[in-house]
């Protein structure tokens, strides 16, 4: 079972290191930490854990990329692009397996007999492309992330503090934000594939610049996250469709063809209204202002030391009480409840856990993703506002 796991703490810019220094350092963390992702004897897990870290270096590189020359920035996101897409191809079967499970949840006999037979199409197709194609050379895709590696470390970073990073971040905001308004428009699947990218680089950069205020950006990733999710959902349901539509429609049928277009299409209405309700939240700041915040936030966090008399306290939710009631005593409302009767979930009334792509068919289905507990980020104590 794949898993996301938390990011490396490694992968984050240190209140009181130069840019320069910072994305070199960060750039070597990931090159290694992918050489040993790829080297894992689990396959899916070595690919799945390589992308990860590819994705992460290029968000790197979007962030400085005010700083590079333009030449550079383009050969560096290209070849770090190319080598993730040497590696895609070997994930798609396995993630049209698990969106097949996804739908199987909410799937009545008729659409689970259809179902089947595209799970069988699935099955059949990339048999005969494995047989041909055995993936990835192993020591070719190491040999060309040490050679990335190696072109990294030649680049030059130019600028001074903040600058070096605030028109890249702006700038990958402001490109989500464009492409949530034209899915607030209408819908389409490769605006939403291309929103998901600029979300992704966008919880990625918060990542990097996190050291700041920890406590401020753990809500802010853990919402870019869940759209994330959703919207990766949203496009290995239009993978799924495609391939049911294209290769799998003989063997489907007509009636099993509609069945499963149905399911796939009501999931992904629901998926929509819930991108477009999340993705109010993330981009209601307006680019230039968020971007000021952080800036601040960053130049006060630079001058702070590095330990506090009085640590960080996470708050923690006060219990209601009811102001007539003398002190001490226990009111009906507030004491213990007897445990109800509540019937065994149905497939319909599954518990409500998080969704994750890479692990869908372990998880129960629910209407909406929920919000992803944030990964505590290590902070001594959150800038104190006056």
């Amino acid at each position: 079972m794949l898993s996301r796991g938390p990011v490396p703490m490694g992968f984050r810019f240190k209140k009181k290191e130069n840019f320069d220094a910072g994305f070199h350092r960060i750039a070597d963390e990931q090159i290694a930490r992918a050489l040993a992702d790829w080297a894992r004897k689990d396959r899916a897990v070595a690919v799945h854990e390589t992308r990860k870290c590819l994705k992460r270096l290029r968000s790197l590189l979007r962030l400085v990329r005010p700083a590079l020359s333009p030449r550079d920035y383009k050969k560096e996101n290209a070849n770090l692009r190319d080598i993730a897409r040497e590696l895609s191809t070997s994930r798609d079967a396995q993630v049209m397996r698990e969106t097949i499970e996804l739908l199987r949840q909410e799937a009545g006999p008729a659409e689970q007999e259809a179902l089947d037979s595209l799970s069988d199409q699935v099955a059949i197709v990339h048999s005969h492309v494995n047989s041909n194609d055995q993936g990835p050379d192993a020591e070719h895709t190491a040999a060309a992330l040490r050679k990335a590696g190696q072109r990294l470390k030649k680049l030059s970073v130019k600028g001074q503090d903040f600058e070096v990073v605030s028109p890249g971040f702006q700038s990958t905001y402001r490109q989500g934000r464009k492409a949530m308004a034209k899915m607030q428009v209408e819908y389409d699947e490769e605006a939403s594939h291309e929103w998901r990218k600029r979300v992704q680089a966008h919880w990625r950069q918060l990542t990097l610049l996190s050291g700041a205020w920890p406590e401020f950006f753990e809500s802010r990733i853990a919402l870019a996250r869940r759209l994330s999710d959703v919207l990766g959902q949203d496009h290995d349901l239009a993978v799924l469709l495609a391939f049911a539509q294209g290769p799998a429609s003989e063997a489907l049928g007509e009636d099993g063809l509609s069945s499963v277009s149905q399911l796939i299409k009501k999931r992904q209405k629901e998926l929509g209204e819930q991108a477009l309700r999340d993705g109010e939240f993330l981009y209601a700041d307006r680019p230039g202002g968020l971007n000021d915040r952080v800036r601040s936030y960053w130049a006060i966090a630079a001058k702070r030391p590095k330990t506090e008399v009085v640590p960080y306290r996470p708050s923690k939710p006060e219990p209601e009480t009811d102001a007539s009631e003398p002190a001490g005593a226990a009111s009906a409302d507030h004491a213990p409840a007897a445990q109800p009767r509540v019937a065994a979930p149905t497939k319909s009334q599954a518990p409500n856990k998080p969704v994750r792509r890479q692990t869908m068919a372990k998880k129960a289905v629910t209407r909406t993703v929920p919000m992803r507990k944030p990964k505590a980020i290590v902070a001594r104590q959150a800038p104190i506002k006056t």
